[in-house]
């Protein structure tokens, strides 16, 4: 599935929508909240940062499920960032002591399999795979 998204804070909402649409139709609702948070992350680090000319742009996600993972291809092309590249996030210090920021990749980390950045002809290509896999009570997958 190909969304198509404006660098538009209100766009956020369309697209949980079209997530949890796309999560129930796949038959993956119980991974939705995660990929929600993950594509919330993401989506709004673009939309806030990608383009500092205030202009209006478009940039899209792609979203698919092969076997027991869901693929997702977030491309624009606003300045360059690799997420990956930020500092770890402080998550050992006293929250009065932390740094602002920081934990949207540390999230987005976390609830992932595999994330990986690529800057291809100007763009900006963020890949993140998510397992599928459901996980038993004790944390283990099935």
């Amino acid at each position: 599935m190909l969304v198509e998204l404006k660098n538009n804070i209100e766009e956020i909402d369309r697209l949980c929508k079209i997530v949890e649409d796309f999560c129930k139709k796949n038959g993956i609702d119980y991974k939705y909240h995660d990929v929600a948070l993950i594509l919330d992350e993401m989506v709004t680090n673009v939309i806030n940062y990608a383009y500092p000319d205030g202009k209006p742009h478009d940039f899209y996600l792609e979203i698919e499920k092969k076997d027991e993972h869901l693929h997702m291809r977030l491309v624009d092309n606003g300045v360059a960032f690799d997420p990956l590249k930020e500092d770890v996030a402080d998550t050992e210090s006293d929250l009065e002591d932390r740094p602002i920021g920081g934990l949207g990749i540390f999230l987005v980390k976390q609830l992932s399999e595999d994330v990986a950045y690529e800057r291809q002809n100007g763009q900006n290509h963020l890949f993140i795979k998510v397992s599928l896999k459901k996980e038993d009570e004790d944390g283990s997958k099935e």
